[in-house]
């Protein structure tokens, strides 16, 4: 039978002929895996191993891991070692961390580009267009869109027909809210549309708002091809009423929201 000298021999020989990144003397080896990102691990072979001791993981390095990751898969890998105390257990451990490593290292991708898409997309402003079929009470819709507005910092210009008169309040139409900010504040804003107190109804009742569709939202440089990005506008304000469909679109094209879409599908 091969002592344990010979047989740590024998194994840190077939380390060198596996993997093309590897230093080892007669009882340590330090690998290099990964093709991009790369991760370097330290072994240490003691005297009585493969027989009666682990194979020592002494050490797992990589700028591509969070110290929590390497943390674990070091952990997973010396326990490993040490369930395999009798064997050669080197390239059955260097297998599992770079298996393990590479997963960590494509989810840890993963969450920055997430964390640098969600911080671009805040860098960059939005716009949207709502359509809300009627307000019963327009002077407390209003009032209260301008709330909403002031809190998420966004930038609102209101468009509507005359307002009549319906039981003492002004009751207005055809109503298309323009946005501007950030695409979190307009998120919020058509949350609260939908889940706090707004209007009234025809008995005077406070309601939520049911009729309303979100025609646009997205970032201001998203425009039709040889059509200029729309600019960002703040404050809130109400707009003449328009009579005809000719006034609003020109109300609309002066924030460069006429042509979001085509036709009868002009804003999707």
């Amino acid at each position: 039978m091969s002592s344990d000298a010979e047989r740590r021999r024998d194994e840190m020989q077939a380390l060198t002929s596996i993997f093309e990144r590897v230093d080892v003397s007669e009882s340590t080896a330090s690998v290099t895996l990964g093709d991009g990102p790369t991760c370097r691990v330290s072994l240490s072979m003691p005297d009585d191993y493969p027989s009666t001791a682990p194979l020592e993981v002494t050490s797992i390095e990589s700028e591509a891991l969070s110290r929590e990751a390497r943390a674990e898969l070091l952990a997973r890998c010396r326990a490993h070692a040490s369930s395999a105390v009798g064997e050669e257990s080197a390239f059955g451990t260097l297998t599992m961390i770079e298996d393990g490593f590479r997963d960590a290292a494509e989810e840890r991708k993963r969450r920055d580009d997430e964390g640098r898409k969600r911080r671009d997309e805040a860098a960059e402003m939005h716009h949207a267009m709502i359509r809300i079929d009627h307000m019963n009470d327009s002077a407390g819709y209003l009032k209260t869109m301008a709330r909403f507005c002031d809190a998420e910092g966004l930038g609102c210009r209101v468009f509507h027909t005359p307002p009549t008169d319906v039981d003492g309040r002004k009751r207005v139409e055809g109503v298309f809210v323009a946005l501007s900010g950030s695409n979190e504040g307009i998120k919020s804003f058509c949350a609260r549309l939908r889940t706090e107190f707004v209007d009234v109804d025809r008995r005077g009742v406070k309601c939520k708002e049911r009729k309303s569709t979100v025609l646009a939202h997205r970032k201001n440089s998203t425009v039709k091809a040889g059509e200029r990005a729309v600019e960002s506008f703040e404050g809130f304000e109400t707009m003449p009423p328009y009579e005809t469909e000719e006034e609003l679109e020109r109300g609309l094209a002066s924030l460069n929201l006429l042509h979001v879409g085509d036709g009868s599908q002009r804003f999707v």
